[in-house]
C-alpha cells in the first residue's frame, strides 16, 4: 500500500505490522469471493431461466431492442462498415459491381443472387416410395380404399419393398408386396 501511495500507516508503524495488516485484508477479501461468486452465478442462472421462458416473439423483441441500443451507442458502426466493404469486394470479384454503381444497384444485385432458390432434385428412391404409398392407399390393404389405417406399418412395408427392388432382390408378386413392387418398378 505504501508503494501505491496510500497513507494508512501512522507514523511509527513498522513495515512488519503493515505487511500483516495487508495480508489480513487479503484473507478477508478472499473470504468474500466465494459468496459473491455464488451470488453472481445465481443471478446469471435466474437471468438465463427468465430469458429461456420468453416466447419466440419475446426473444426476437429482446434481440431487436439489444441491437437498437448497441446501434445507438455506436457499437455496430465498425462491423457495418466492414460488412459493406466485404460485400462490395465480393460483388466486384463476381463481376457484378462496377465502381459507378449506386448503393441501391448493389443491393439489388445482392438480393437477385440471394433470391434464387433452386428446387432440390427428388431421388428415384423417394419417387418410388411415394408411388408405393399411393398404391397402398388405392388398394384394400392396410385399410379400406382411400385410407391407410396404420401409416407406420404401411410405410415400413413400402420402404422395405422399394429397398429390395432397388437392390435387385426377388420380391413377391402377390398381395400387398406385389402391389407395391409393381408401383415401385416404374421409378427404379
Amino acid at each position: 500500500m505504501g508503494v501505491i501511495g496510500l497513507d494508512v500507516a501512522r507514523p511509527g508503524t513498522s513495515r512488519q505490522a503493515l505487511v500483516k495488516s495487508v495480508k489480513a485484508l487479503g484473507r478477508g477479501a478472499m473470504a468474500l469471493v466465494p459468496p459473491l461468486a455464488r451470488g453472481t452465478g445465481r443471478t446469471a442462472l435466474g437471468l438465463g431461466r427468465t430469458l429461456g421462458s420468453l416466447t419466440p416473439a419475446g426473444r426476437v423483441g429482446l434481440a431487436g431492442l439489444t441491437l437498437y441500443e448497441a446501434q445507438q451507442m455506436g457499437l455496430l458502426d465498425e462491423p457495418i462498415e466492414r460488412a459493406k466493404d466485404v460485400t462490395a469486394r465480393a460483388l466486384f470479384e463476381a463481376g457484378e459491381y462496377l465502381p459507378q454503381q449506386t448503393p441501391q444497384q448493389m443491393l439489388d444485385a445482392l438480393q437477385r443472387d440471394q433470391g434464387v432458390k433452386r428446387p432440390k432434385k427428388v431421388s428415384k428412391y423417394s419417387k418410388s416410395v411415394k408411388a408405393g404409398m399411393a398404391a397402398v392407399k388405392a388398394s384394400q390393404y392396410f385399410g379400406k380404399k382411400g385410407t391407410i389405417s396404420n401409416p407406420k406399418k404401411a410405410f415400413a412395408a413400402v420402404n422395405r419393398t422399394a429397398s429390395r427392388v432397388n437392390q435387385g432382390k426377388k420380391v413377391s408378386n402377390k398381395g400387398v408386396t406385389g402391389k407395391i413392387a409393381r408401383a415401385v418398378r416404374r421409378f427404379i
